[in-house]
């Protein structure tokens, strides 16, 4: 949805209003114009505009920093939704586990780490943790994060967890 979005985010407010309003959400030319407050015939020529432009644009470029936030907002939208095999499909075979100082786990081993979740109220924000995307933890409903977990990926699968649950002072020294 990001990635779509980002094509739309180029294009001037009048082209994008138009686009969006009569090829995305489906209105009349006549319902688009009353809604930009404008013409029929000035919804036309951003539409012609608009839509070319979007065809120039042939690849939208994700940055990984999207790519990142999508994997992480996925991982989160899982976990909020106690969906536990689902997170278990997305943890590499050979995933390394570390719950900072306290243990450490590879491969099999670390689908068990779910199970300790599925009895705690927790629940899991996409956040910028100095510099980087991070998943902050809030317990029984805290308005600010009790600890982090960092994500690394491969392709589409987590291949390092390092969760900080276990060093709450992390969460009130992080910028």
């Amino acid at each position: 949805m990001r990635a779509a979005l980002a094509r739309f985010i180029v294009l001037p407010v009048t082209q994008r209003s138009a686009v969006i309003l009569k090829d995305v959400l489906g209105h009349s030319l006549e319902e688009t114009a009353e809604t930009m407050g404008t013409t029929v015939l000035a919804v036309k020529a951003a539409l012609v505009r608009g839509r070319a432009k979007l065809l120039e644009a042939t690849e939208v470029e994700i940055t990984p920093d999207v790519a990142a936030r999508a994997q992480l907002d996925r991982y989160a939208s899982l976990f909020n939704a106690r969906d536990w095999d689902g997170l278990r499909a997305l943890v590499a075979d050979d995933c390394r586990l570390d719950l900072v100082s306290k243990s450490q786990r590879r491969g099999k081993e670390v689908r068990m780490y779910f199970t300790n979740y599925e009895k705690a109220d927790v629940s899991l924000r996409v956040v910028r943790l100095e510099g980087r995307l991070a998943l902050a933890a809030h317990v029984e409903g805290a308005t600010s994060p009790s600890y982090f977990i960092l994500l690394d990926w491969e392709g589409s699968r987590v291949s390092t967890i390092r969760d900080f649950r276990y060093v709450p002072y992390v969460a009130s020294e992080a910028e």
